[in-house]
């Protein structure tokens, strides 16, 4: 009797992660919670009892705080702070993206990884701070400019992400 249940414990796991389908984007999509509570749990694996690796708030300045690894169905892979990679429930998950794929000479990441910069808010310190690293060869955006200091600056309605122009290619 173990063993039937065991067996069927372990083809129902495996029928689940089946179910998944998952995508891993070619471009960079920034994500943050929805929930009404202001986070979204960042769980160990796409399951509500999974042990909790940290949390994903809502947009902060306008930016989310987690980046888009891997899209499913009912869960997703996200990179949040402090490198962590954990599972997020769709339902309580917005994205933003910088690329629209419109033809236009585009940013991609020139290494693994290629570091990303945010606005530092504060009145001292450096002009940008880290914000993540994404993977070697991923588009950044199709809308961005060069800036005098020798940032590019991502360009949507929202916030800006900044990379260094020796950090990306256009291609």
């Amino acid at each position: 009797m173990k063993r039937i249940i065991l067996f069927f414990s372990f083809f129902l796991m495996c029928c689940v992660c089946w179910s998944q389908k998952l995508i891993t984007p070619s471009e960079l999509i920034v994500v943050y919670a929805t929930s009404d509570d202001g986070f979204l749990n960042v769980r160990e694996a796409p399951s509500s009892k999974a042990r909790i690796l940290g949390t994903l708030p809502l947009c902060f300045h306008g930016l989310g705080r987690g980046i888009l690894l891997e899209s499913g169905e009912r869960w997703s892979k996200v990179k949040i702070e402090n490198d962590i990679v954990g599972w997020v429930y769709n339902k309580y998950l917005g994205y933003q993206s910088w690329y629209e794929g419109k033809g236009k000479p585009k940013l991609v990441a020139k290494y693994a990884p290629t570091l990303l910069y945010t606005d530092n808010y504060a009145d001292d310190g450096p002009k940008y701070i880290p914000y993540g690293t994404v993977r070697q060869g991923l588009i950044l955006a199709d809308e961005y400019e060069l800036l005098e200091d020798g940032y590019y600056v991502l360009k949507t309605g929202h916030d800006y992400l900044f990379i260094k122009q020796t950090d990306v290619d256009v291609e």
